[in-house]
């Protein structure tokens, strides 16, 4: 299970921890005395539990809980073989495929089939309207260009064996459309929010998606 930031210069492997940040530990509230202690039982052997004992207590408490025994990998729900651009298409060449196409993210691709950016339909309505990424006022462009320019790169890909579950949070965390698959650099699938919905309806399990 691997994320890689993948662009023009080379790909870096991403650890989950770079990704997600640490949940904390939720507080616990202070339980009712059952019945007092006597000064027998405060000092019995029973009773000589430090706070460390009880933290570890309660951590192998939660690693003997059942784990979930059905995940969903990327493989099992992207969608593939992947339409991809190239960096010398004009913006317009793809407008006709977006318009032709219920695509709503594409790969940008070199000639040696390397992933090197992701282009959409909204990269190019903002570049249309002269529209940074805050929707900052910029001189509006034409759309004959190269695509380039429009693309967002480097671009965040996942392996084809990464839990759904992972690809999930990032979208929601990250305010990711679509995810590419990548297998040795090249695009092999991609998934989009679509793509997790379906999933999501297809393997109504709840432990699946805790």
């Amino acid at each position: 299970m691997t994320f890689i930031i993948q662009g023009i210069n080379g790909s870096e492997v991403l650890p989950l921890g770079k990704l997600f940040k640490p949940e904390g530990i939720a507080k616990i509230e202070a339980s009712a005395v059952v019945h007092p202690i006597d000064e027998k039982e405060k000092h019995g052997p029973a009773r000589q539990y430090s706070q460390q004992a009880v933290v570890d207590e309660a951590y192998r408490t939660v690693n003997d809980l059942r784990q979930p025994e059905t995940t969903l990998s990327a493989e099992q729900i992207m969608s593939s073989p992947v339409v991809t651009v190239t960096p010398e298409m004009t913006i317009n060449d793809v407008v006709r495929l977006f318009q032709k196409s219920r695509f709503r993210h594409l790969p940008v691709v070199s000639e040696a089939e390397s992933l090197v950016g992701m282009i959409s339909d909204r990269d190019i309505l903002h570049y249309a309207a002269g529209l940074g990424d805050n929707f900052q006022p910029l001189a509006a462009h034409r759309l004959n260009g190269h695509i380039e320019p429009v693309m967002k790169t480097p671009v965040l890909t996942a392996s084809q064996d990464t839990d759904v579950r992972h690809i999930a949070r990032l979208f929601v965390s990250q305010r990711v459309g679509a995810m590419p698959i990548v297998n040795a650099g090249r695009v092999v699938g991609i998934i989009t929010r679509n793509d997790i919905l379906e999933a999501v309806m297809s393997n109504f399990i709840f432990e699946l998606w805790a």
